[in-house]
Order: structure tokens, then sequence, then C-alpha cells
């Protein structure tokens, strides 16, 4: 939870954090979560994270965060650099560049309630790409449409839109029993203001049920809103639909 070195008006420094561990929401104390997500949108994650005596935080990573004591006590850290105990006071402020690993637990007679920032960067929007369209290449729909919320919407070019969970994972199905080879590879993301572009690279041969046998090899990209979790709100997919049925039907003119 707090920065390795986390003493008041202190920038730390230190190397990137490693997903090895749990991050700060993930990691909790004797099976209990210690921290809740307050916010989350496209820039930043805020957690809160609270340590009544005798409470900890098993060990876990963070990425480059700013933290601020919200009610202060006695912590004992332990890291690579060894054990120590700090007092925080109330109103403390540390700027961190990112903890590989360490855990905390609260040695003192009073909660300690911290709040964590994290701002993010194109690599978290990079990172949910990838698992998107790792989602996409391994055939389970049902994963590919956890990535939406529960009311998300999926659209290709000026098709049908399929709306919630149950829809998309229909949709995308019958994407993956046509095409049971199917890969899809992230070429790049952009951001429009509040829109995410997912740019991609389809590949896979049209073997499924009624299928043509031929394969396809495309490039598209989709359009992403995504809600204040990081879930897709609404997904508009672009792609060639005359090269697509060209190159199914074995690149007859």
């Amino acid at each position: 939870m707090l920065a390795a070195a986390t003493l008041p008006g202190i920038v730390v420094a230190e190397p990137a954090a490693t997903p090895a561990l749990p991050d700060p929401l993930a990691a909790g104390w004797n099976g209990e979560s210690v921290c809740e997500k307050l916010h989350e949108d496209l820039d930043h994650r805020i957690l809160r994270c609270t340590f009544p005596p005798g409470v900890g935080h098993e060990r876990h990573y963070h990425k480059p965060h700013f933290g601020y004591t919200l009610s202060g006590g006695r912590m004992r850290l332990i890291d690579a650099n060894g054990t120590r105990e700090v007092d925080l006071t109330t109103g403390n402020t540390a700027v961190s560049e990112g903890t590989p690993g360490h855990e905390v637990l609260n040695v003192g007679d009073s909660t300690v309630v911290y709040l964590v920032v994290e701002p993010k960067g194109m690599a978290d929007l990079v990172a949910f790409a990838e698992r998107y369209a790792s989602a996409w290449s391994n055939n389970d729909a049902e994963a590919f449409a956890a990535f939406y919320a529960e009311d998300g919407t999926f659209r290709i070019n000026d098709g049908e839109v399929s709306a919630g969970r149950e829809e998309i994972a229909a949709t995308a199905a019958s994407f993956m029993e046509g095409f049971p080879d199917m890969v899809v590879r992230l070429l790049k993301v952009t951001r429009e203001g509040d829109y995410v572009n997912f740019h991609w690279h389809w590949t896979g041969t049209n073997t499924g049920p009624g299928g043509t046998g031929n394969a396809v090899d495309l490039q598209g990209h989709e359009r992403w809103l995504l809600n204040d979790t990081g879930l897709i709100v609404e997904s508009l997919g672009h792609m060639d639909d005359g090269e697509y049925q060209r190159q199914l039907a074995g690149g007859e003119q």
C-alpha cells in the first residue's frame, strides 16, 4: 500500500513494478481486502486502504502513484532494503515511481487510512488491448464478452448491434466457430478524446460449419468507449467488408 520509502514530501524512485505479485487492490491481509476502489476511469484509479491496529497488507507491487495519508499512525515496512518502522502523520503526501514489492503492518494503536492515486498511461490501455486480442484468439466467447460492461454494445460497420454480454458472446462465438484457427493481433492503440482505437490484424480460415475453406487476412480497428471501471460500453468495429467477402470467396472478383 505505502510506497517503499513513503515519507512526507519525498519523491521515491524505484525499479518498475513486477506483475509477479498482486497489485494493492488484489492483495489483502489474512484473506480479507484492505483496499477499496473509489474511482476508475481512463486516466486514474483511486484506492482507499484501511489498516486497523494489527492489520497489514500482504506482499504486493505498486505502479507509479501519489499517496495521501487520510489518517496517520505507525507502520512497519518490509522490502528489499530490510525492515523499518515509520510514523505517518495525517496529511502526509508522497510520490512514488513504483514499488517492485513490499508488505506493511500497522504496529500502532490507531487506524491508518491511506489514499492511493494511480495515473494511467497508454501502457494500461495497451495491456487491456492485448488481453482483448488474446480473448478473440482463444476461442472463448464468454471471456471475450467479459471485457464489456453488462449493458455494453458491439457492432461491426453498419451491421446489427449486439447489446449485452449474452448477445456479444453469441456474435463472437459465430466468428470463432466459422474461423476455428482465427488469430487477432494488436497493431496499435490510439486515443481520440474519450475514445480508444484498437487497431487489429485478423487472420483465419473459414473451415467452420458451412464454411468456404478459404483464408482471410485483414486489418481494421474497433472504436471503444470505456466506463469508469475500465470495461467497454460501446465498440464500433471498422473493416473493409468488400475485401472480406472477396477473400472469403477465394479471391474471386
